[in-house]
């Protein structure tokens, strides 16, 4: 596992999320944490609070159910092929999600949270998956989230490259770009988290992208064989 691990800031999770954590070690190890808790545990800018984990591999819900003690009491909200999510009471709800047979790139390793058995998405990976969702939709904690991974020292154009890492051709960078530029539907974005994006858009040219090599491709046609 070497040194490549992370000690979380657990202050972003409310009292439920924080009872609940310990018990996130029994999460089987093809999951990995991605979302906006992946991120602010890495960087602590907004307090977050549904746990998401991504998988390459399919999975049957029944079987994750059956074999993680965590759910074993939770309320099932969605169960379909692939796909599990799940309301776990811990004095308070807390939203667990499973996905499954994504089919993602990725472009560097995942990490360890320290002193625990859970696996976190890289900042770059979590960019990529970022800057796409404000293409489906529009919501300010994805906004505050790329800004946040701006303030650290992640740019915007290595960010719209990560996305075509994670996702391939189907990811068009200047439809996020239009996004991070119109704020209408996100009243609530202050406005210097407003100024900060158009700045990094400004900042950006779609067709001098850099292109990252991919820690591992994506699964598939667009991938070369693999044994």
């Amino acid at each position: 596992m070497g040194m490549d691990g992370f000690i979380p800031m657990l202050d972003i999770l409310p009292q439920a999320q924080r009872r609940l954590w310990p018990e996130l070690d029994a999460t089987p190890g093809q999951f990995t944490l991605y979302g906006g808790t992946a991120l602010a545990l890495r960087l602590g800018h907004r307090i977050s609070v549904d746990f998401d984990f991504f998988s390459n591999e399919p999975f049957d819900p029944r079987l994750l159910v059956r074999d993680v003690p965590y759910l074993q009491d939770a309320e099932q909200v969605q169960v379909a092929a692939n796909t599990l999510t799940c309301r776990v009471d811990r004095g308070g709800p807390v939203l667990v999600s499973f996905f499954g047979a994504l089919g993602l790139g990725q472009v560097a390793p995942r990490l360890q949270v320290l002193g625990r058995k859970v696996w976190a998405a890289s900042l770059a990976d979590i960019a990529g998956t970022k800057v796409a969702v404000v293409q489906q939709r529009a919501e300010a904690k994805d906004y505050r989230d790329i800004d946040a991974l701006l303030r650290h020292g992640l740019d915007l154009a290595t960010a719209l490259a990560a996305g075509r890492v994670v996702y391939g051709a189907s990811f068009n960078p200047l439809i996020s770009l239009k996004a991070l530029s119109y704020f209408d539907d996100v009243p609530t974005l202050p406005e210097d988290v407003r100024a900060r994006l158009r700045a990094a858009v400004a900042g950006v040219d779609p067709g001098r992208l850099p292109v990252l090599a991919p820690f591992k491709p994506r699964p598939g046609p667009e991938s070369e064989s693999r044994p």
